[in-house]
């Protein structure tokens, strides 16, 4: 999975004053925990603005790169101004090469299932999970090919195509989408039904 590239220097002073002088410097105040610790940093609003307009989710992968020294991270916490929208602290995680995190991995899907073009109704039910896996072996996104999906098809999370090592946090195996007949269709069934039914004697 390629890393998105963002650069943060580390920052001395905390709390409160600290962090309205650094957001009117034009950058965001943030933190990168992990290791048992927790560093302040800050990093460039417009770059971070381009970062989360990329698309990114929680299972993005980051190279965040502070004062030179590296760091693979992904966004944690995002917190915004509710007046504005504007970006009012970052806390970054940093992962560990081998050892297992737990993060959202979303679903999407792709195509126009065939039974839907039949009359069937197609329904995405489970739009993300939470697994435990590894750094090497994230997925940013699971999307599923949904066009050969015919009216009474479903896909399970045992269906899904992932890495043997995932653990995925979910009760039993439920269906992440499905496509099942509508009333209409239905009922269309039951009139035709009606009409192929034997005259009685």
């Amino acid at each position: 999975m390629e890393k998105r590239v963002l650069k943060s220097v580390k920052r001395q002073a905390t709390g409160k004053n600290e962090c309205n002088r650094i957001r009117q410097s034009g950058k965001v105040p943030g933190n990168i925990i992990g290791e048992g610790k927790s560093t302040p940093i800050a990093v460039d609003e417009k770059e971070m603005i381009h970062l989360v307009n990329s698309g990114i989710r929680q299972s993005t992968l980051i190279e965040l790169d502070t004062d030179g020294e590296k760091s693979t991270v992904y966004i944690k916490e995002l917190q915004r101004f509710p007046a504005t929208g504007g970006f009012q602290h970052v806390d970054f995680f940093k992962v560990t090469p081998g050892k297992k995190i737990t993060t959202k991995i979303a679903i999407t899907t792709s195509g126009v299932a065939k039974g839907s073009k039949l009359g069937g109704r197609f329904e995405h039910l489970i739009h993300e999970l939470v697994v435990k896996t590894t750094p090497e072996e994230m997925k940013e996104v699971i999307d599923l090919d949904v066009s050969e999906m015919n009216i009474g098809d479903s896909i399970k999370v045992s269906n899904l195509d992932v890495p043997k090592n995932w653990e995925i946090m979910v009760n039993g195996d439920p269906i992440i989408t499905h496509v099942i007949k509508t009333k209409a269709l239905l009922a269309a069934e039951r009139s035709d039904g009606k009409e192929e039914a034997p005259a009685k004697k």
